[in-house]
Parts: C-alpha cells; sequence; structure tokens
C-alpha cells in the first residue's frame, strides 16, 4: 500500500513540475510579444519623425522665408536666439536649445504641427526650426564679403518630435539644414 501513495505523490509533483514550465512559457511569449510591439511602434514614430524632417527641409528651400518671424520663444515653431537675423556681419547667436524644454512641446503656439499619412495613418508630428545665422556659401575659394548676401548660406537647425501608435512612445530627430541664395 505504500507504494501506491507514493506513484501518486511522483505524479502529482512531474504535473506541478510541466504546470510550471508550462506557464513560464506562456508569460515568455507573452513577454516577447510586448517588445516586438514596442519595437513596431519605436520604428512607426522614427519613420514618421524621418519623413516630417524632410517635408521641413523641402518647405524652407521652397519658402521665401521672413527671418524676422523667428523669435526666441519659438512662436509657430519659428526660433531664433540672437540679436538681428538679416545682419549677416552682426548675427549673433548665442547657445540656445530649445528643443530640450519639455513643456515647449505641448505648447501648440510655440511649436509647428506636420500630419505625415504612413500606410494611411496619419500622425501627429511636431517642429522646431531654428535659425543657426549664416555661413559662408561656399567652402573653398575667398573670403565672403559680409556686405554681399550671395556669399552667405542661411543655416537652419530643425528638430522633429514624432509618436507612434501610442503616445508614450515618441522620437526626435534632429538634422542641420543649410539654404543658399
Amino acid at each position: 500500500m505504500k507504494q501506491q501513495g507514493s506513484v501518486l505523490l511522483v505524479s502529482l509533483m512531474i504535473l506541478l513540475i510541466l504546470t510550471v514550465a508550462g506557464l513560464t512559457v506562456i508569460n515568455s511569449s507573452s513577454i516577447e510579444g510586448k517588445v516586438t510591439g514596442q519595437f513596431i511602434d519605436h520604428q512607426v514614430a522614427f519613420n514618421a519623425g524621418e519623413a516630417a524632417l524632410l517635408a521641413v527641409e523641402e518647405w524652407i528651400e521652397a519658402t521665401a522665408l521672413d527671418l524676422t518671424a523667428f523669435t526666441s520663444r519659438c512662436t509657430n515653431g519659428l526660433c531664433f536666439n540672437g540679436s538681428d537675423p538679416d545682419a549677416i556681419s552682426t548675427c549673433d547667436t548665442h547657445p540656445s536649445f530649445p528643443w530640450k524644454d519639455t513643456a515647449l512641446w505641448d505648447d501648440n503656439t510655440r511649436v509647428g504641427t506636420l500630419p505625415i499619412t504612413l500606410d494611411g495613418v496619419v500622425f501627429n508630428t511636431r517642429y522646431l526650426v531654428e535659425f543657426r545665422c549664416y555661413l559662408p556659401r561656399e567652402s573653398e575659394g575667398p573670403d565672403p564679403d559680409p556686405a554681399s548676401s550671395n556669399d552667405w548660406a542661411q543655416f537652419f537647425r530643425i528638430s522633429v518630435l514624432a509618436s507612434g501608435n501610442v503616445d508614450t512612445t515618441r522620437v526626435m530627430l534632429q538634422s542641420t539644414y543649410k539654404k543658399n541664395p
């Protein structure tokens, strides 16, 4: 009789071990599914941000920009933290990093918004365009003349904040853009 009870006990132990192993496999696959979903959402946000960067660069190139619209407050996503954006010889930018201000990104009067469509889904991206000053138009050749606007190019830093399918998935991308006259 003692042996029959031990078979039951061994069977219950084996059943317990198999149950724990099964639950571990289920939990592991659930975690892998979440990680995969987060990775895909991050890629979506990255693609939306990259598309927004290209759209803003195209807008800068195609538009005759009024540099006086660029302010230290970053009104409508246009930022300039210097003395005079129109004067090439006195244009002086001070180090500024408006894109680090998290409250700025939530203020629609201070950032620009741009809807980006990917695979039929619209993602609302936010952007800042900072006028950083002027750079010589040509890297080689004579020194540029401060009195000649044709010798200088406008220099911009573009920051884009994009979200994926879940608003907590955020990607920030930046580029610099040189616009020749």
